[in-house]
């Protein structure tokens, strides 16, 4: 199978980037050449989303801002279900699989942990992928199958993130943490987006790496552990 263009597979299951007949280009059919090109029209594709909402993202206005003609966009993605679907990697799957490179570079979960929170910081830096990365999550709740796929998409990224952190590879974290790790990084993401710079994000993932820490090297907080809440003393 040849390597969409604008796009890095690294691994990317390939179901979660097919769909039905007439929802969107299958990816053995798009073309494999010209990838500056499709690099191009996902940053018009970006910038029409931030500038006039989803309904506005459609191929005309993005080979507009492309410079670029209508047929070039859909020679590359299809429809425009397939041009989001490519947003979608580019804001969701290709963040995770740039962390599963860097992270098989290092050697134990701690500090794999903690190269994706510097990751995570430099993604909160960007507020344009901010902002698409939730401009895409809202379409997609309101468009079923679009709901569907970026489902699979976030299962697909919260399992790689899984296997990136795991101690031994016959030994993955448990997946509740990776789910809970996701969910708490989504959360941070919408707090800062919406507090701003007042808000205290580094605190806060500090905290969370140490919340996080027990369960990488393998077991869980002690009873006594510092990370645990004080509950006062026990009725009798």
């Amino acid at each position: 199978m040849s390597e969409e263009p604008g796009r890095r597979r690294r691994g990317r299951p390939t179901e979660i980037v097919r769909r039905p007949s007439g929802q969107g280009a299958p990816l053995s059919h798009r073309p494999s050449d010209d990838q500056p090109t499709s690099a191009a029209i996902l940053d018009a594709a970006q910038y029409v989303l931030l500038r006039e909402g989803t309904k506005g993202l459609t191929l005309v206005a993005v080979a507009r801002h492309a410079h670029v003609d209508v047929t070039t966009v859909s020679y590359h993605f299809g429809t425009r279900a397939g041009l989001i679907e490519a947003l979608m990697d580019r804001l969701y799957a290709d963040p995770t699989a740039d962390f599963a490179e860097r992270a098989s570079t290092l050697d134990d979960p701690a500090s794999r942990f903690r190269t994706y929170l510097q990751g995570v910081r430099r993604m909160y830096e960007d507020r344009t992928a901010t902002q698409a990365y939730f401009e895409i999550a809202t379409l997609a709740l309101r468009d079923p199958a679009l709901r569907v796929r970026l489902g699979r998409l976030l299962t697909w990224t919260v399992a790689a993130f899984s296997e990136a952190i795991a101690a031994q590879p016959d030994a993955l974290p448990p997946l509740p943490l990776a789910e809970l790790v996701y969910a708490a990084v989504d959360g941070i993401e919408m707090h800062h987006a919406l507090v701003g710079d007042s808000y205290p994000t580094d605190a806060v993932l500090d905290l969370l790496e140490t919340l996080t820490a027990p369960y990488l090297e393998g077991s869980e907080p002690r009873a006594d552990s510092p990370t645990q809440p004080d509950r006062g003393p026990t009725p009798s």
